[in-house]
């Protein structure tokens, strides 16, 4: 499997940690991902792909593709036998600039 990542120049550099192109053969059916303080766009360009949320939900197919915000529990990435796809990783808080949304009071150095 190839994956290929850019970090973007400014001033998208400020709002996002790279994005990322993948294609290929994964190296095993699924992956399980933990919560994270960030956002994640993918844009499928082959089979689908299925996620789940967590073990007591059930799997979701997605075509076209997605985006995954700020998951606050481990989510499962079921591959397709061939993948394709690009997609953003956001920086944490980092579409907060461009959207103007309160911050919560619990972030440090408001």
């Amino acid at each position: 499997m190839e994956y290929v990542s850019r970090v973007p120049r400014p001033p998208l550099d400020g709002l996002i940690d790279d994005l990322y192109y993948l294609e290929g053969e994964p190296p095993y059916p699924r992956l399980t991902l933990p919560p994270a303080p960030s956002a994640l766009l993918i844009v499928n360009l082959g089979a689908p792909f299925r996620i789940r949320a967590g073990t007591g939900t059930e799997t979701a197919e997605y075509a076209d593709g997605c985006v995954v915000t700020m998951p606050t529990r481990a989510w499962e990435f079921g591959y397709p036998l061939r993948t394709r796809s690009v997609g953003v990783h956001v920086k944490p808080w980092g579409w907060r600039r461009s959207c103007r949304c309160p911050r919560p009071s619990c972030v440090i150095g408001r």
